[in-house]
């Protein structure tokens, strides 16, 4: 059963890339003679033309991080693998996969510009500063959860740690090679591929024991800010794409690894529809999977790193469009993960996975502590690119906000972005029922609350910018009005189940969720309503339009 609904999931991606993938092309105008802002601008650090086949590796890494891991496992271990898996394939084709292409289109025609100003040009000037506060704090909860992750990680498995830093060491190796000499960029690639991977047998001899927790923290918000320095090229880049492999590894050897297995669910199909841990369904499934199916963090990579290194307009359905199709097959693999399981693992989905997929990889002659550690590496690889990639959107916005570019702005910009995911990362919270959890196990749903609801805004803003070409636009707005519908909906049940939870205990940091969530209803409310004017029959302003290279 396990392995029938990851090739089905597979098949119909593929399926889905070929024809809705060109629909998308065709409807929205691609012209490849038109010149990208990568292509015009090409400064070097943040503007830099790149080869698909990189970009990708940078794009997918950058949109995955662990969301499509921990989602749908959460999701899946209270409402069932049915309905997680369903929602799953049907929002990475038809909604997440829409917003991610629709997101780098709008951007590329606003000379790489962030969400915020391309929000701020179709929809005016104060609906884009009420946005740029819903992108803020989605980058915020971003880096809390995610730096606790990779921290707790590195806590668990020492081995990954040392993995993590070898892999980062031949990323910078292989960034260096590719720029500054003549070896051909197909004969580095094995090489470099090999030299990341060896990693595994380092981290094996050599694990990086005695740390604490905290102190990992700290080497991970070191970690993020020199990374996020440095020019795109330099790091980010051939880590990315050496980190895309690691994914490629983990789908080809989980699907070989399940055929072989025989392996059957543990977890039932469909659970109760009100679950003890999450609430209802609906909403609760759409915004627990997040990324595995939409995410409005990937509007802010599209428009944030990606647009700015597209060097053509045929990239974008590979690069966009594909990436978040494959990311739907990654979320799928995980839901097998914990299928096969029945539980989540010690409460941690990312153990979780590595723990199911060690189980497939069993069954083509890996141990099982090397299959452990090798999907935990996978796992903090794309951690760490999420962390230093959200650092540095962060910075951009911050920027623009100010209107601050200088030799300087790059160095203290970074700097300032990490100060609260710093003050957040090292907190705990004790949840209504007494327990003790980690800040991003609380920040969680509202973070998919959030986040949902960037995604709705985004295909709001998508949907106007295709209003003003004159270009049908109902295959964008339906999937506005779900997000839209969704996120609202949890935001307001969280408000009120915060603010009960604050009656009791009296905690400062319920007060600050409710608070926040609130804040987040009221501010949705507000940017929807002023959007949808434009939808509904007001012409937005013009918008910026390339000029044509020639050819």
């Amino acid at each position: 059963m396990l392995s029938a609904i990851v090739l089905l999931t597979c098949i119909i991606c593929f399926i889905a890339y070929r024809y809705y993938g060109n629909f998308l092309e065709l409807r929205c105008g691609i012209d490849e003679t038109r010149e990208t802002p990568a292509c015009a601008i090409n400064d070097g650090v943040d503007y830099v033309p790149t080869r698909a086949s990189v970009l990708f590796g940078h794009h997918f890494s950058s949109i995955a991080g662990a969301g499509p891991i921990v989602g749908p496992i959460i999701a899946a271990a209270a409402f069932g693998w049915g309905p997680t898996w369903l929602w799953i394939l049907f929002g990475a084709i038809f909604v997440g996969g829409v917003h991610d292409f629709g997101s780098t289109v709008m951007s590329l025609h606003y000379r790489g510009r962030s969400i915020v100003e391309t929000c701020r040009n179709l929809v005016g000037e104060t609906t884009g500063r009420f946005f740029l506060i819903f992108v803020l704090l989605a980058l915020v909860y971003v880096i809390i959860v995610f730096l606790d992750l990779t921290a707790g990680s590195f806590l668990t498995r020492p081995a990954v740690a040392t993995s993590s830093g070898w892999f980062v060491l031949s990323a910078l190796g292989f960034g260096a090679v590719i720029s500054r000499t003549r070896i051909p960029f197909r004969k580095a690639v094995p090489i470099f591929i090999l030299i990341t991977y060896s990693g595994l047998a380092v981290g094996h001899f050599f694990p990086l024991e005695g740390l604490s927790k905290n102190t990992w923290l700290v080497a991970v918000l070191v970690y993020c800010y020199v990374a996020a320095i440095l020019p795109v090229n330099v790091l980010m880049q051939p880590r990315d794409f050496l980190s895309a492999t690691f994914l490629y590894a983990i789908i080809a050897l989980g699907i070989a690894g399940l055929l072989f297995s025989n392996a059957s669910s543990q977890l039932a199909m469909t659970m109760e529809f009100d679950s003890a841990k999450l609430g209802m369904m609906i909403p609760f499934l759409f915004i627990t999977v997040a990324c595995g199916a939409c995410s409005g963090f990937h509007r802010i990579v599209c428009s944030g790193t990606t647009s700015k290194q597209i060097r053509s307009e045929g990239d974008i359905k590979k690069i966009t469009y594909g990436g978040m199709l494959v990311e739907g097959v990654l979320a799928t693999f995980a839901v097998a993960c914990v299928a096969v399981l029945g539980e989540i693992v010690n409460n941690n989905p990312v153990a979780t996975f590595a723990q199911g997929a060690a189980v497939f990889f069993s069954s083509l002659g890996f141990s099982k502590d090397f299959g452990v550690t090798f999907a935990m590496l996978a796992v903090s690889t794309f951690l760490l690119t999420t962390l230093d990639t959200c650092t540095r959107l962060t910075r951009f916005l911050v920027e623009e906000l100010f209107n601050w570019h200088n030799a300087h702005s790059r160095y203290f910009g970074t700097f300032a972005v990490l100060i609260v995911p710093a003050l957040f990362a090292f907190q705990t919270y004790t949840a209504p029922n007494g327990t003790v959890v980690p800040a991003w196990r609380a920040i969680w749903p509202l973070f998919g609350a959030t986040n949902q609801l960037l995604a709705a805004l985004a295909l709001v803003t998508f949907t106007v910018f295709l209003k003003s070409r004159r270009i049908a636009f109902g295959f964008a707005l339906i999937p506005a009005v779900l997000m839209v519908c969704m996120p609202m909906l949890a935001l307001g049940i969280m408000s009120w189940t915060f603010a009960e939870a604050f009656l009791q205990s009296r905690q400062w940091m319920t007060a600050v969720l409710g608070t926040v969530s609130l804040a987040m209803f009221l501010l949705g409310l507000f940017v929807v309503s002023m959007s949808a004017r434009f939808v509904g029959g007001r012409s937005p302003p013009d918008f910026y339009e390339p000029a044509k290279t020639g050819g």
